[in-house]
């Protein structure tokens, strides 16, 4: 399995959460457990429907949920994120970012200082960004904004 790209995200209960992008599909594993030391589980693949993975990203939700970001090879960002704030909740379906000014490359994400995640997305035709609009976690995405590129 050649691995592409990698990102891990937090349940809420702590656990962290391993995510990879692969020419095979996307898969995860998490820890089983809250204890530092315990085990992992086995790869499971994530339905994901949109083409390989090229590039990951996760943040948590203000109410840290986490949400994952993924560029599919044919230049399309993906997320989904989970339904509840329980760890063991579901996923929700994979939902399309519309809109996009060109052909997303790679996708990182940071948390703004008021909880809100903020994604840059590398296009064909430059970087952008989008936030999301208030503090409540199922807020709206802001409209693309530049984001100026480093040099060239």
């Amino acid at each position: 399995m050649s691995v592409r790209s990698m990102t891990s995200a937090r349940l809420t209960d702590g656990r962290p959460q391993v995510f990879a992008g692969s020419n095979q599909g996307l898969f995860t594993r998490w820890k089983v457990s809250e204890l530092p030391d315990a085990a992992w589980t086995s790869w499971q693949p994530v339905a994901f429907d949109f083409g390989s993975v090229v590039s990951l990203a996760a943040a948590p939700l203000t109410d840290n949920r986490p949400q994952i970001f993924a560029v599919a090879n044919g230049g399309e960002l993906w997320t989904t994120w989970k339904v509840t704030t329980d760890a063991s909740a579901a996923w929700a379906n994979w939902t399309k970012f519309n809109g996009l000014p060109g052909s997303a490359r790679s996708v990182g994400v940071a948390t703004l200082t008021d909880g809100r995640p903020q994604i840059v997305v590398g296009t064909d035709s430059g970087s952008v960004s989008s936030w999301k609009v208030s503090t409540n976690p199922d807020a709206a995405w802001s409209n693309w904004s530049a984001f100026n590129g480093p040099p060239a």
